[in-house]
C-alpha cells in the first residue's frame, strides 16, 4: 500500500465513523506505527480535510 492509498482509507474510515477513531487503532488497522499515522492525519489537513483530534481520536465533522 503506498502512502497515498493508506491517506486514502484514513480518510474513507474517518468519514463512515459514528465515534472517535484513536491513532493507535487506526495504526493496528493498516499496519504501521502510531506516528505514521499522526503524520498522514497531518498531511490530510494540510491538504484541507477537516479532520479535528479529540481526547478519544480524530474525527471528521458530520454533514448534515
Amino acid at each position: 500500500m503506498t502512502a497515498e492509498q493508506r491517506r486514502s482509507r484514513i480518510s474513507a474510515r474517518l468519514h463512515e465513523a459514528h465515534q472517535p477513531i484513536s491513532a493507535t487503532a487506526l495504526a493496528k488497522e493498516l499496519g504501521v506505527s502510531r506516528q505514521i499515522i499522526v503524520g498522514d492525519i497531518s498531511i490530510l489537513r494540510a491538504e484541507g480535510t477537516q479532520i479535528f483530534a479529540t481526547p478519544r481520536g480524530y474525527i471528521m465533522p458530520q454533514e448534515a
